[in-house]
C-alpha cells in the first residue's frame, strides 16, 4: 500500500502535538492541560489508523474484485486491525 500525503500530513501533525506535550511536561504545566492535549494526540492517531485501514480495505477489495475473488478475507484483516487500535 502506498500511503498518501494526507496520512503523512496527519502524521506529522501528531508528531507536532506530542513534541508540545513533552514541553509543556518539561515547563511544568497544568495535569488537566497535558492530558487534554494527550486526548488530541490520541485521537488524532486514531483518526491515522482509521484513515490507513479504510484506504487498505478499499485498495484490497478493489484488487480482489478485479481478480475475481469476495475480499472477504481482507475485510476481515482490516476489521482486526481495527479492533486492535481500540
Amino acid at each position: 500500500m502506498e500511503y498518501n500525503v494526507k496520512i503523512v500530513n496527519r502524521l506529522k501533525r501528531s508528531d507536532g502535538q506530542l513534541h508540545g506535550v513533552l514541553k509543556m511536561i518539561e515547563e511544568g504545566k497544568e495535569c488537566a492541560d497535558i492530558v487534554t492535549q494527550l486526548s488530541a494526540v490520541r485521537s488524532s492517531l486514531d483518526r491515522a489508523i482509521s484513515l490507513i485501514v479504510a484506504e487498505n480495505l478499499v485498495e484490497c477489495v478493489q484488487g480482489n474484485s478485479k481478480e475475481g475473488s469476495t475480499g472477504e478475507e481482507n475485510i476481515q484483516q482490516a476489521i482486526q486491525l481495527l479492533m486492535k487500535s481500540r
